[in-house]
């Protein structure tokens, strides 16, 4: 996803990591950023903390208390009932009822001690910590953002990545966590925008045609070779294969876990921000609206439908034929038909 990273304006980082989410009269219209569904609920996350709780499919949605005013990036179900929100301020947010109630696991303050613990004994490490809080409103906030999450079927262990290559690990479902920028082929510090977990490994994209493995055996991620230097916004993977894409229709995929690559033709010009699956089909949603039906056999993907209207960062399957759109201009559903349009 696109994610710019930025000050939050005059409010001072910790003021939002403490203050609870406002109540708005019109949630549903307000910009949703990332958007996840599961049995019949679907979550939306945007900016000042907002998240909101759909039960009928994305019918109708209600604004749920946010113990957070920071901006959310993303939210992902980890396992049945259990949903994560990251975002700003390095914040992670733990629901355990499908998004009813929410809980602050992971905030900056606690990052950045993490990461200065860490530190300990490099130089290097010690001067690049110090350059990055040069950008925090606050001394003791780390400035760069969560913009993803996943956990393994066992629900304890899990990463979390962000901007300025971080990345953190949870042995325990998020009950403690470990500052891994030094396990990653990432020295240049890039942004890390998304996380998979499947048949293939866990994997990692970011800026620069970045993707990483996980080396299970060394527990370190290791650089995979990519015919792309641009920004990969997500990956996912369906089965054995693993799908990467991002700007500017740009979108790849592997079924060798990442050795090598095939691109996808799509047509398009526009960022790729999500991709869902309905069935054995595969479907690539870009930032304009444009939902594309992948085939890999023929490494095309072509428009299966169309969503005009304004900009969309994130999407999701809500039910059979029926698809979630995170937009700027709150949470849409669309429904299409089994043929296209």
């Amino acid at each position: 996803m696109p994610w710019v990273i930025a000050a939050q304006g005059a409010a001072r980082p910790d003021d939002l990591i403490d203050a609870p989410s406002r109540t708005l009269v019109a949630a549903q219209r307000a910009t949703a950023s990332g958007v996840a569904s599961q049995g019949g609920r679907t979550i939306a996350v945007g900016p000042h903390g907002l998240i909101l709780l759909s039960e009928d499919g994305g019918v109708s949605w209600r604004q749920v208390a946010s113990p957070v005013s920071t901006d959310l990036t993303t939210v992902r179900f980890t396992s049945s009932g259990v949903a994560w929100a990251v975002g700003h301020d390095a914040v992670a947010l733990r629901s355990s009822d499908s998004g009813a109630s929410w809980e602050r696991v992971l905030d900056g303050r606690a990052v950045l001690t993490l990461l200065r613990q860490s530190a300990k004994g490099s130089e290097e490490m010690e001067v690049e910590i110090q350059r990055t809080m040069g950008q925090s409103a606050t001394p003791d906030v780390w400035p760069a953002p969560l913009f993803d999450i996943w956990f393994a079927p066992d629900g304890l262990t899990g990463f979390a990545v962000g901007g300025f290559g971080l990345i953190l690990k949870t042995s325990d479902a998020g009950g403690s966590w470990e500052a891994w920028h030094g396990k990653t082929d990432n020295e240049q510090r890039y942004h890390l925008y998304a996380l998979t977990g499947g048949e293939g490994g866990v994997f990692v994209a970011g800026e620069q045609g970045l993707v990483m493995h996980l080396n299970a055996k060394a527990q370190r991620f290791e650089r995979m070779q990519t015919p792309y230097n641009g920004s990969f916004f997500g990956i996912t993977q369906f089965g054995a294969r693993v799908l990467a894409y991002g700007l500017r229709g740009n979108a790849f995929f592997s079924e060798d876990a990442g050795h090598a690559w095939t691109k996808i033709q799509t047509g398009l010009d526009a960022n790729l921000v999500s991709a869902v699956s309905q069935g054995n089909s595969v479907f690539l949603v870009s930032q304009h609206g444009s939902v594309l039906a992948v085939d890999f056999a023929a490494a095309r993907a072509t428009i299966f439908d169309q969503a005009p209207g304004a900009e969309v960062y994130d999407a999701a399957m809500t039910s059979p034929h029926r698809l979630a759109l995170a937009r700027l201009s709150g949470v849409s559903v669309i429904a299409f038909s089994a043929q296209g349009k």
